[in-house]
């Protein structure tokens, strides 16, 4: 049925131009009849007959040029099912055949003329089944495919350290009932998930086996309940991983991990007081965790002539608040060369931290304070300070300052400063200066991020950005810059654009470049046209921002990204259909709507998407804990055919690069409403 929309805009321009030109008649006091008035039309709804379902069908084509030409097919399968008695499944299955070319070796200095020529089939996907009835409280969840290993809740849940999540491709199952039991296990096939335009998963060597288990040993089963203690365990081991494929660097390890945890008030409070949240964050509470770890196994140095390595880890976090300061502190000490199956852990340091965080609504203040030393000695020590304060004069402009400074190896001191201006006539704007100051390199930059007012079904942002940066002894000048929008296109369609770069000045060589571009069109009856290009090239300038000892230890390596564009068409399918089981708030037979979003690096930490600030890709997103999705390159999810109703979605930190972590823990609520498409995003922040 073509949308009334239009009709109803013409009609009012209709009456707006007769009535400039007839008389006005006299206003007269009307009562309607006491007669049955004509009832509208409802909305068509999804059959309400059968078991919760619903999918997708989507045929790709995809063209990349750069180093390698590769022409890539897809059949690309997404579809989830409700049942009663046996949970929720969700596929997401990738069927690809694709032709690869290399046009140039860039060791050797050769382009032009081909001279390797490939084929290759395979397929990628994942099938995970949630929430699995057992009887007596009990539930089972199990997944096969290109996923990630299991993990206890304790491993995430609080302090600074987390344990990372391997990459496999196999199978995982865990056992859980109510909040009291978990049990999980997960096997397979050790690889890293990859891909600028498609999802993709590529085999490294190696393979991985975890066990784990969680159990509440006191209080209420209420996460939130007073006085309870949890105590949990994880066990890994990898054997003949190697992944970047040198010869030398082939590991087997066995890792064990353990961590209690108490929450309840305080020794020193009277009282626990209101609040929203959990116990740490409420007047009068308090939360504390301890975690060891330890790992044995060949050495990691190649070079090392010792037949095994042995090496182990212990840190305790607390946290807690009083009546106007929430506070934290931590103590670490890690040996040399510990590391979590094919992924290292924060190694070769001890020492203790604090925090403290005190706002209002007008103003906020926190400050960290961290004092490290390396345990063999070859770091030396380091003292790490950092102040953030914020003041919002009204309701439209707010000044705030972030002062960090260490000591020690690595010194170095940064300042930022943001000032946040909010015009009802041009928009919300953020100007910032940052500057950077340590051994041999200095840096400055200084730009304006801005949120245009646009309308209600379109966004537009904009960054710029100038930098001048010395790094030993080599002086660059840069201009950053960075477009994120959404808006409607021709025939009903939309186009989401996500562009980011920096292009050097004068003499300056470097250049980057991230750009995304989508565009879909609907041709009814569930069928729509995508076509897509994306295009990469460099290295992201990093954020200015000095950051403590451990924060340092927990960063993963930045690669190099390949250089490479491509286009990308699709046309895609998509139903849903059933009895609505599984919504908070919802009513069986309701029609359905879309959701979607981004998981995003939250770089300015004030929780908004700018432009400058890119996706987190291949992160498991799920919605009511039972469906799960998984971000793209981009950073973007998508529920396809979800039934109006209202939702709880949240994002699993599988593949959240430490020591990033998502802001909102414990998830956000999404209104879904029929025909129409609700946007959830998700901050994923550093520690200040």
């Amino acid at each position: 049925m073509m949308p009334r929309w239009p009709w109803v805009a013409l009609g009012l321009l209709g009456t707006g131009s007769h009535a400039s030109e007839a008389v006005r008649a006299p206003y007269e006091d009307r009562v309607l009849d006491e007669v049955p008035q004509a009832v509208e039309e409802a909305e068509p709804v999804t059959p309400d007959t059968g078991w919760r379902r619903g999918g997708s069908m989507e045929l790709q084509s995809l063209r990349q040029g750069g180093l390698n030409r590769i022409r890539n097919e897809t059949l690309q399968l997404d579809g989830y099912l409700d049942t009663p008695n046996h949970g929720t499944f969700s596929a997401d299955l990738n069927i690809n055949r694709y032709r690869n070319r290399i046009t140039g070796d860039p060791l050797a200095g050769r382009t032009g003329n081909p001279y390797s020529l490939s084929y290759r089939d395979g397929s990628t996907g994942r099938i995970d089944q949630r929430a699995m009835p057992l009887g007596n409280d009990w539930f089972a969840s199990n997944s096969i495919g290109d996923i990630n290993s299991a993990a206890t809740p304790l491993s995430r849940g609080m302090g600074r350290v987390y344990l990372a999540s391997l990459p496999i491709e196999g199978l995982s199952s865990s056992l859980e009932q109510g909040n009291r039991t978990l049990l999980n296990v997960s096997a397979g096939r050790l690889g890293f998930f990859e891909g600028l335009d498609s999802q993709g998963f590529a085999l490294g060597r190696g393979r991985a086996m975890t066990f784990g288990a969680q159990q509440r040993i006191g209080g209420d089963d209420s996460l939130l309940g007073i006085g309870r203690s949890d105590a949990a365990l994880q066990w890994v081991e990898t054997r003949d991983a190697n992944l970047n494929g040198l010869p030398g660097f082939a590991q087997d390890t066995r890792s064990f991990w353990g961590a209690v945890s108490w929450q309840g008030q305080a020794p020193w409070a009277e009282s626990i007081g209101q609040g929203i949240g959990p116990v740490q964050e409420r007047p009068g509470g308090l939360r504390v965790q301890a975690a060891y770890a330890h790992s044995t196994g060949r050495p990691s140095d190649s070079h090392s002539l010792a037949p095994r390595d042995s090496a182990s880890g212990l840190w305790l976090d607390a946290s807690w608040r009083g009546d106007w300061i929430q506070q934290g502190v931590s103590v670490f000490h890690f040996d040399p060369a510990l590391r979590w199956g094919s992924s290292p852990i924060a190694a070769d340091l001890r020492g203790a931290s604090w925090r403290g965080d005190m706002s209002t609504r007008q103003w906020q203040l926190s400050a960290n304070a961290e004092a490290s030393e390396s345990v063999s000695g070859m770091q030396g020590r380091s003292v790490f300070g950092n102040l953030y304060g914020r003041y919002r004069f009204d309701s439209r402009d707010a000044l705030a300052l972030t002062l960090a400074a260490r000591s020690g190896r690595q010194a170095a001191q940064s300042l930022q400063l943001n000032w946040e201006h909010i015009s009802p006539q041009w928009g919300q704007s953020q100007w910032r200066a940052d500057f950077a100051h340590g051994e041999r390199q200095r840096l400055a930059r200084v730009g304006v991020d801005h949120q245009w007012p646009v309308g209600e079904s379109s966004s537009l942002s904009t960054t710029l950005a100038f930098e001048q940066s010395r790094q030993f002894g080599l002086s660059t000048h840069s201009v950053i810059w960075g477009v994120l929008g959404s808006l409607p296109f021709l025939a009903g369609g939309r186009l989401d654009l996500s562009a980011r770069g920096s292009h050097g000045i004068g003499d300056s060589p470097s250049r980057y470049l991230n750009a995304n571009a989508r565009v879909m069109w609907p041709l009814g009856a569930g069928w729509s046209l995508i076509a897509q290009y994306t295009a990469a090239r460099g290295r992201e300038p990093f954020n200015p921002a000095v950051v403590s000892a451990l924060t340092t230890a927990m960063q993963a390596p930045v690669y190099m990204t390949p250089s490479n564009r491509s286009m990308q068409v699709a046309l895609r399918w998509e139903a849903s259909a059933g009895v609505n089981l599984a919504p908070i708030g919802g009513a069986a037979g309701v029609g359905s709507g879309r959701l979607e979003g981004h998981v995003f690096f939250d770089q300015d930490g004030n929780g908004q998407r700018e432009a400058g600030e890119g996706g987190v890709p291949n992160v498991t997103v799920t919605l009511d804990r039972r469906y799960v999705a998984r971000t793209d390159a981009q950073g973007y999810y998508a529920f396809p055919a979800v039934a109006a109703g209202s939702y709880r979605i949240e994002v699993v930190p599988d593949n959240v690069p430490l020591p990033w972590a998502v802001a909102s823990r414990d998830g956000v609520v999404a209104q879904v409403h029929v025909r129409s498409t609700a946007v959830a995003d998700f901050a994923v922040q550093r520690e200040r």
